[in-house]
This record gives C-alpha cells, sequence and structure tokens, in this order.
C-alpha cells in the first residue's frame, strides 16, 4: 500500500498466508543424560574405598602395637596410607549427579569490510562516469497491483515462490532489537548539506533541482497554510498545472510538504522558507483533533451539528495521512526543539501508541490488524520522536518486531502485505527499511540477502514510491549496490523535472496512483529521494543517536 488511502475506496485482498516459519534457536543447554537414553544402574563402589581405608589403618596398627617395626616405620606406613586414600578420592568420579553440557555456533563478521555480493552486476564504477542514456533505461513496471489509493504494487517477484523453510534467525538472536544508532538529523544542517551533498553521492545538478522543487511546493501552498493534492485549490495556481490529485486529505499533503522543507534543513527558525514552514507546522497542529489517547492527524472536517449542537464529521484520512504528518511534526521539533510544537508532536505520537494493534502493526483504522505499508510510516515517524527525546513506550517496538516477523518470508529477506510472501518488492523494501530502524544491524544474513535482491534492479520510472524507499535503504547499507543505483536514481530525477511554466520545479509520473496523488506527490517523493545524502545520516557508520528507546 502506499502512503495516502481514501476513505471511500476499496482496500486490497490479503495475500494468501504461507507456511508459518518458527525460528531455530542457535544452542540448547541440555542437563543430565538425553532424554531418550535409557536408564544404566550404576555400582556402588564407596563401600570398596571404605574397606581399603579399614585394612590399610587396621594393618598398619597390629605392626605398631606389636613391636615389630620401629617408630619411623609406623608413621611412614600411617601417613602414606592417609595419602593413597586420599588419592582415591580424587582421582574416582562420583558415578551420580547432573551432567551440563553447552551446543551452539557462532558466526563473525566484520561489518566494516561487508560489501554486498554483486559479482553478477556491472560495477557502476564512480557516478560521475554514468551516462544519461543510462540512468533512463528503466525497466517497465508489471502492474499487479489493487485499486486502493495510491499503494505500492504487487511486481513480479524476486523469484520463483518456493516452499517457505524454518527459519535460523530470530530478532532476539542477534542482539538488542532496540539498539537504535544512527540516523539522526545532523546532515539538514545548512552548513553541512552541501558538503554531505557532494561526498555522498549528490551533485550540483541534483541539488539545483532540490530547490526548484521547493520554490514550486511553496508557489502551491494554501493560504490557511496547508497543501492539497488538488491543485485547482492553489490559490497561486488554480488549475494552471496538470495532473492535479483528488484526494482529500490535508494532513497527508501538508505533512510531505513539509517534509521535503525539513529535509533540506529549512525549519520555521533558519532559511528562506521559515513562514512557509511556520504556516505549515501551525496547520496540522490546528487540524489535530484532541482524544483521550491523544491528537488525532486522520483529518476530519465538520459536515453540519444534528440536534443540540452535536458535531457530525467527515474522514477524509486514515493512518497513513496520520503517520506522515506526525512524522513532519516530529522532524521539526527534533531539528529545532520549538516548545510551541512539542505537545502536538507527543500527542500525534501518543495516538500512534494507542493505534496499534496486539499484534504490534498498525492499519487504516486505530487498532485494526495490521499491514506493512501503513506500519512503516508509523514505525519511521516513532524513530524521528526518538531523535526529538518524545516518549515511546519500550514495548511498542518488541510489538513492532512481532509484526515483521508474522509477515516476513525467507527468513526476513522479503515481506508480505499481512502475510508473508516473495512476491512484493514494495512491502519487501517497506519491511527491510523498517527493520533497519528496529536495530537489525548491517551483516545480519536476511538484510543482506534482501537486499542483495534489492540492488540487482535498475530504478522504476513509473513507481516512484518503490525508488522513494529504495534509495533510502541502499545508501544507508552503502556497498555496490548502493554505487549502481544512486547515479541512476539521481540523473532520472534531474532529468525529469519539469521546466517549463507552472509546472517548473516538479514532478509527474504516469503511474498507477498518480490520478489520485497527482502533481504534488509525484514532487514530495522526488525531493525526498533527492535529499537522501544528508535527510538522515548513515545508520550504520557513526552513531548518532546512540541509547535505545
Amino acid at each position: 500500500m502506499n502512503p495516502l488511502q481514501a476513505n471511500n475506496l476499496s482496500r486490497p485482498s490479503s495475500e494468501l498466508p504461507l507456511e508459518d516459519t518458527a525460528a531455530q534457536p542457535l544452542g540448547a543447554l541440555g542437563e543430565g543424560p538425553p532424554p531418550d537414553a535409557p536408564d544404566q544402574p550404576s555400582e556402588d563402589k564407596s563401600g570398596g574405598r571404605r574397606g581399603l581405608l579399614s585394612s590399610l589403618f587396621a594393618t598398619a596398627g597390629v605392626w605398631l602395637f606389636a613391636g615389630q617395626m620401629s617408630s619411623w616405620l609406623a608413621s611412614m606406613l600411617i601417613h602414606g596410607s592417609i595419602a593413597f586414600a586420599l588419592s582415591l578420592l580424587i582421582f574416582i568420579a562420583p558415578s551420580t549427579g547432573p551432567s551440563l553440557w553447552l551446543e551452539g555456533t557462532v558466526q563473525s563478521d566484520q561489518a566494516d569490510s561487508l560489501d554486498f555480493d554483486l559479482s553478477t552486476l556491472e560495477d557502476s564504477g564512480d557516478s560521475s562516469d554514468t551516462s544519461h542514456d543510462q540512468a533512463v533505461t528503466l525497466p517497465e513496471v508489471g502492474t499487479l497491483g489493487t485499486n486502493s489509493l495510491l499503494a505500492p504494487p504487487q511486481l513480479e517477484s524476486f523469484e520463483k515462490a518456493v516452499t517457505s523453510q524454518p527459519s535460523t534467525f530470530s530478532i532476539e538472536s542477534i542482539g538488542d532489537p532496540l539498539a537504535s544508532q544512527g540516523g539522526g538529523v545532523e546532515g539538514r544542517r545548512l552548513q553541512n548539506r552541501r558538503a554531505l551533498a557532494l561526498g555522498n553521492g549528490g551533485t550540483g545538478a541534483s541539488e539545483s533541482a532540490v530547490e526548484k522543487g521547493l520554490a514550486w511546493l511553496a508557489a502551491h501552498q494554501s493560504e490557511d497554510g496547508g497543501w492539497r493534492f488538488n491543485l485547482k485549490l492553489a490559490p497561486q495556481c488554480a488549475g494552471e498545472c496538470r495532473d492535479s490529485g483528488i484526494i482529500d486529505s490535508t494532513t497527508a499533503s501538508t505533512g510531505l510538504a513539509l517534509l521535503c522543507f525539513l529535509g533540506a534543513g529549512y525549519t520555521q527558525h533558519e532559511g528562506p522558507y521559515q513562514n512557509v514552514v511556520a504556516d505549515g507546522l501551525y496547520y496540522l497542529s490546528k487540524k489535530m483533533v484532541l482524544t483521550n489517547h491523544g491528537g488525532d492527524l486522520r483529518d476530519t472536517s465538520m459536515l453540519d451539528k444534528l440536534g443540540e449542537a452535536i458535531p457530525t464529521f467527515r474522514k477524509s484520512g486514515d493512518m497513513y495521512s496520520h503517520g506522515i504528518a506526525t512524522l513532519a511534526l516530529c522532524e521539526a521539533y527534533a531539528m529545532t526543539h520549538d516548545p510551541e510544537i512539542a505537545q502536538s508532536a507527543q500527542r500525534a505520537v501518543d495516538f500512534i501508541v494507542y493505534a496499534q494493534h496486539k499484534q504490534g502493526g498498525w492499519r487504516y483504522e486505530p487498532r485494526e490488524p495490521g499491514d506493512t505499508t501503513v506500519s512503516g510510516w508509523q514505525v519511521t515517524a516513532l524513530k524521528s520522536a526518538l531523535l526529538g527525546k518524545l516518549k515511546v513506550p519500550r514495548e511498542v517496538w518488541y510489538r513492532a518486531s512481532d509484526y515483521f516477523d508474522s509477515v516476513q518470508d525467507d527468513r526476513g529477506a522479503t515481506y508480505g502485505y499481512q502475510s508473508p510472501s516473495k512476491m512484493r518488492r514494495s512491502t519487501t523494501i517497506v519491511g527491510l527499511f523498517s527493520r533497519m530502524i528496529l536495530g537489525w544491524p548491517r551483516n545480519h544474513p536476511p538484510l543482506i540477502k534482501g537486499m542483495n535482491q534489492i540492488a540487482k534492479q535498475l530504478p522504476h520510472k513509473n513507481h516512484m514510491y518503490f525508488n522513494y524507499y529504495a534509495t533510502q535503504a541502499l545508501y544507508h547499507v552503502g556497498g555496490t549496490g548502493w554505487k549502481r543505483w544512486n547515479p541512476r536514481m539521481r540523473d532520472y530525477l534531474v532529468d525529469t523535472q519539469a521546466t517549463a511554466g507552472h509546472e517548473a520545479g516538479s514532478w509527474y509520473f504516469d503511474e498507477e496512483w498518480s490520478d489520485r496523488g497527482g502533481r504534488l506527490y509525484c514532487t514530495t517523493l522526488s525531493i525526498l529521494t533527492l535529499e537522501v545524502y544528508y535527510r538522515y545520516m548513515p545508520m550504520y557508520r557513526k552513531a548518532f543517536v546512540e541509547e535505545a528507546p
């Protein structure tokens, strides 16, 4: 599924569940003999030892008292008998009592030297050597998706489906699942941004594309501070831009737009778009509906009043909208620690905590059994809450890990929508990126295998949702896969940005859900993809956030 689901459209049917995969332990602690070993009678040797000692002492006494030996000889015989008796006690093992043994395996990898095995792929070399012809030679994507709004498509499989094999890994077997390191927002600081962009794979052209995209977004902000997918409602546009969207949710569109400004380091206190960002944050805070469980940002509007001033509301968004809007509030707070948005950010986080299903996931409505893509947005928002030192209960992270366990296949290398699957690339990349946030180390075998499969692909010219997640995940793991992917993705976006008229600075791709999210949706995902070089500090290089949730 995709970030923005309209309430009035049908939802995708979940995939058929595959055979559950139970994790196997890495070691076993045994006590006593194997359970199927027959009981063996044991010989009582203690009586024999006591008899031997008695004989020795009796013999020495006879010789001594009979006067047939000298005193020194008797003393030597007695002390020698004692020493011999003690040696028997030491070297004759007892025949009863439990025995313990430990069985297991240990595997050691050097994360710093790890690189993915992509020997079958052509090494891209330096990014500047990649031609534009390569960047735009992109494969067509199948359309096996559903009718749901902006839902990621069910693309062709990584491999032919095979019978699930029992997993030999569990999240407990690889260390603390809550070890949250890296991923900070320090790179967005204006004094850091350009150097990180050019040093991590960006170019002057990609940075220029980001700035043009932000200018287009600013020109399409509504007077109330929010953004709409329907560009006809933007006063400065009034329909001059083609390919307008039809989604009603304004918290989702506003959250996506704000994330682009924040990703470039522009906040309500710094940069050329201070008023734009401030107005957007105020809009989200104003749209929040306060409940006993936190602040609800699913986007509601009052239709009328019935009876004795009882309001009737129409909900135009869902937990997609809430997760995206919460992510924007949390990132703004993590970057500025502005007390004016602290309460709104914490209340939005509280609502995510409340909305989690008992089995760990999130879906359209609070406490529904989860799906992978809605859950991915909530996990990302909660990670940003940690960056801002907001409160997130520890058990939320454990339950989220349990959810991704329930939809993983191939030992955690692939993920389905609501059940295990090897057939869905979009849910797989969301699952892998969420696992990284939840603490999987870079050298964890299922992560390596899953990212190898992602890295073998080229960017898709008509699927920005997949491109957005794949770019983030590949950037954080690095290696040959990232070097191959980055120049193609970067140059494709630079080349496809609109340059004429009111559309200049925006993007639009003719993909399965672009008629619903429209130009605003395509533009925000494109900008966020080009900001990958500094938006979050690398998870697996230097730890910027060292405490666990």
